[in-house]
């Protein structure tokens, strides 16, 4: 499990790494954080499975730029000052429980900012879960893509739609799902591309 993680926080920060990497084991070690409790896990951003070595939480979710904004203020009001010019960078708490912690990772795609989130501090989990944060549209995301021809998916387009899109339209009711502009082709797409209910 810590391999994945590590893999997938690699993946996400691509070219953005630092001469010298930041070790989330040693960030949190000592927090005595084990994992989030179960309701956690049926709000979004839904934490990833936890792993034992890393004393916090991992969130991944993709956020528009109007709502990256938005993002910041949260963290700010929970006691956490984001430096948006810094793509990674760690946060301590400036009020109580003072010693939480917050390890951020912004990386631009898909036409907005995959956020991944590390942290010791369950208020912060839960504000992010009272906050909707909106990604882009697919049609945003994927301009240049005729949903209508697109069958099986691959590359980019599916780790999108699995580990971004797809989360954050599950999250929302039906009359939010209807509230949202999408074209036709995609609305489409989304409803051919759910996974199929358990029988």
């Amino acid at each position: 499990m810590k391999i994945k993680l590590m893999s997938i926080l690699n993946n996400l920060l691509g070219k953005q790494r630092s001469a010298e990497p930041l070790d989330m084991k040693g960030i949190f070690s000592g927090s005595g954080f084990s994992e989030a409790p179960l309701h956690a896990y049926k709000g979004y951003p839904t934490p990833l499975p936890p792993d034992a070595v890393i004393e916090a939480y991992l969130v991944r979710f993709l956020v528009s730029e109007e709502n990256l904004s938005r993002l910041f203020l949260m963290f700010e009001k929970a006691g956490y000052v984001v430096n948006p010019g810094q793509h990674t960078q760690v946060m301590e708490r400036s009020q109580e429980p003072i010693g939480k912690k917050v390890m951020l990772f912004l990386h631009p795609s898909f036409s907005g900012t995959v956020v991944s989130c590390a942290s010791d501090d369950l208020d912060v989990l839960e504000a992010l879960q009272q906050t909707r944060l909106d990604p882009p549209l697919p049609a945003d995301s994927f301009p240049w893509i005729d949903p209508e021809g697109l069958g099986s998916l691959q590359g980019d387009i599916e780790y999108w739609w699995m580990h971004l899109w797809l989360p954050f339209w599950v999250s929302l009711n039906q009359e939010e799902q209807l509230s949202l502009e999408l074209e036709p082709e995609w609305r489409e797409f989304i409803e051919n591309h759910q996974p199929s209910p358990p029988q």
